[in-house]
């Protein structure tokens, strides 16, 4: 079950990022590397609001998916929408504070900083009824919906781009258009199989696994994508645009990754439930995943240059890193599934933020020494240490066994 879900899982991962993949001709042909940089700088900002609104809640849905009654698992996906709605409204008045202050930071103008919560609401919503088809190993239903999303993505942008003269601001349109219309379904599913109201009895119990992983959320975000900030100061916007394209190509790697720890995922906490080892097909993992992410790095060699205008064309200096980071940060997503099952989250504070702090003080010293290179270099040492302590973490609390 496993091949089969990650093969449509896969599919679903390659069809869904290949559209937008197969934009970036069309993008970089109306953008230019300084416009592209501005969309760099919004996805900075939008990353980094993330954690604090959506607090990985869905992780709550899959821990205790294979534990708890129908009854109780509707008491608390309730809850957990209760505290998205909180979250989303204290988001809109941190950008209104925020707004107070700096007027238009890195271009971006005001409307699009309130468009942010909405985005990241309805991805939510949609996350968290992907998440239950997922441990209901319903992986077609799983695709039919991120393809739709994406779809509706693709089109919208190609026409307010082209037809319409936008600017970069048709990414973001159509970002939030595609999520909308597929959370009013999402909704609709969550409440007809759940019977949403409101419950608090469950609130004390997510916030405890929560709350840390608003720091395990924006320790991430800090490897993701301060790298440009660091780049916009020392080398320009420009920079910020070249490397954002070439981290497009080092994130295929990540997208197939992704797809099969989606499938991995519900086996580890349903294997883990039934108290079954598991330790070894964990590393068979990590070396099918090495594997992967080194082909994915080459052919992105070869097919880079008919993908990407020639102004981007630096930009294949950052993919091996890339490839890299998102290698080791597979593996470290393995055993972030074994920590969560057992409860153990606040230990993320301690790692993905250590892990933060390090990857800025390399970002500066790197970018100084090796230009945007150095940004790449930075993720894929953070994220290998983010392995690292996880791993040492989990060898000392289960007496070695891993």
């Amino acid at each position: 079950m496993i091949l089969k879900n990650s093969f449509i899982y896969l599919g679903t991962e390659i069809i869904n990022k290949a559209i937008p993949f197969l934009l970036l001709p069309i993008i970089t042909k109306y953008l230019s590397p300084e416009e592209y940089g501005v969309y760099g700088m919004y996805q900075v900002l939008l990353s980094f609001l993330v954690p604090f609104i959506s607090m990985n809640l869905q992780n709550n849905i899959t821990r205790n998916f294979f534990k708890v009654s129908a009854e109780k698992l509707s008491k608390i996906i309730s809850s957990i929408i209760l505290i998205l709605h909180i979250n989303v409204f204290l988001g809109f008045i941190a950008i209104y504070l925020i707004s107070l202050i700096f007027e238009n930071p890195f271009g971006i103008e005001q409307q699009f900083l309130y468009i942010m919560p909405l985005i990241i609401y309805s991805q939510m919503i949609n996350s968290f009824n992907l998440t239950i088809l997922r441990n209901k190993e319903k992986a077609f239903e799983y695709g039919v919906i991120q393809i739709a999303i994406t779809i509706i993505n693709f089109s919208t942008t190609l026409l307010l781009l082209i037809s319409y003269h936008q600017g970069w601001g048709s990414l973001i349109y159509s970002l939030l258009l595609g999520n909308v219309v597929v959370m009013v379904y999402s909704f609709h599913s969550l409440y007809r199989e759940y019977k949403l109201g409101f419950y608090f009895s469950s609130i004390r119990e997510i916030l405890k696994v929560s709350i840390p992983l608003i720091f395990h959320l924006l320790g991430g975000s800090i490897i993701f994508f301060s790298d440009r900030l660091f780049i916009q100061q020392i080398e320009g916007l420009k920079e910020v645009g070249i490397y954002s394209v070439g981290s497009q190509f080092g994130m295929i790697t990540m997208i197939v990754i992704n797809a099969l720890i989606m499938a991995i995922s519900p086996w580890i906490y349903k294997q883990l439930s039934n108290n079954i080892n598991i330790y070894k097909k964990l590393y068979m993992f990590m070396i099918l995943f090495a594997i992967l992410g080194i082909g994915i790095w080459l052919v992105s060699l070869v097919i880079f240059p008919y993908m990407v205008n020639q102004e981007y064309s630096s930009a294949t200096q950052v993919i091996f890193w890339l490839s890299l980071a998102f290698i080791f940060r597979g593996w470290y997503q393995l055993f972030f599934n074994v920590i969560v099952h057992y409860g153990k989250t606040g230990i993320f504070v301690y790692i993905t933020f250590g892990s933060a702090i390090l990857n800025m003080v390399l970002n500066y010293y790197l970018i100084n020494l090796n230009g945007m290179v150095g940004a790449a270099q930075a993720t894929a040492i953070a994220f290998f240490i983010m392995f690292l302590s996880t791993k040492v973490y989990l060898i000392r609390t289960t007496k070695g066994i891993i």
